[in-house]
């Protein structure tokens, strides 16, 4: 029979973690550098390319309000860039069927193509660093990093 490995520190454990953070922080400032170039690339500014991957992480149509609550926008703030990703040719106001009086986004099919070039580094970072075996693990941890993040942001 094996022995367990003794009980970490406190310390330890405090220096490990600090270890994790460094090194999601190199991540975040990576992601970072990425959507600045892919917005660059695609000749927009980092919102409008936060907006188009927003809406098109999901499959439903979403309403100006939504868009504005994730990026933390006011109404003016969020016409004006609807108005801008209309004009582009990247999305479509289309009449909400169940109300008249709203609205719902829609990405067009360029919207697509630009929300498809990111999947596309993504899935290339994905595939040069987490090993096919590894997956299942990323996904439930990426779950669960997610919903601790949404907690913390709710104290």
């Amino acid at each position: 029979m094996s022995a367990s490995p003794p009980p970490m520190s406190d310390a330890d454990q405090d220096r490990l973690l600090d270890e994790a953070v460094a090194a999601f922080y190199s991540a975040q400032v990576e992601h970072a550098h990425l959507m600045q170039h892919l917005a660059v690339t695609h000749d927009l500014n980092p919102v409008d390319l936060r907006a188009l991957k927003f809406l098109g992480a999901v499959d439903d149509d979403r309403t100006p309000k939504e868009l504005g609550g994730y990026l933390e926008m006011g109404t003016g703030a969020v016409t004006a860039l609807l108005d801008r990703l209309t004009k582009r040719g990247l999305l479509d106001r289309v009449r909400n069927p169940d109300d008249r009086r709203s609205v719902r986004i829609e990405l067009s099919a360029d919207g697509f193509a630009v929300v498809g070039t990111l999947r596309a580094a993504y899935r290339r970072a994905l595939r040069q660093s987490l090993p096919p075996e590894s997956t299942d693990v990323f996904i439930h941890f990426t779950e669960r990093v997610s919903h601790a993040f949404r907690e913390a942001s709710l104290d």
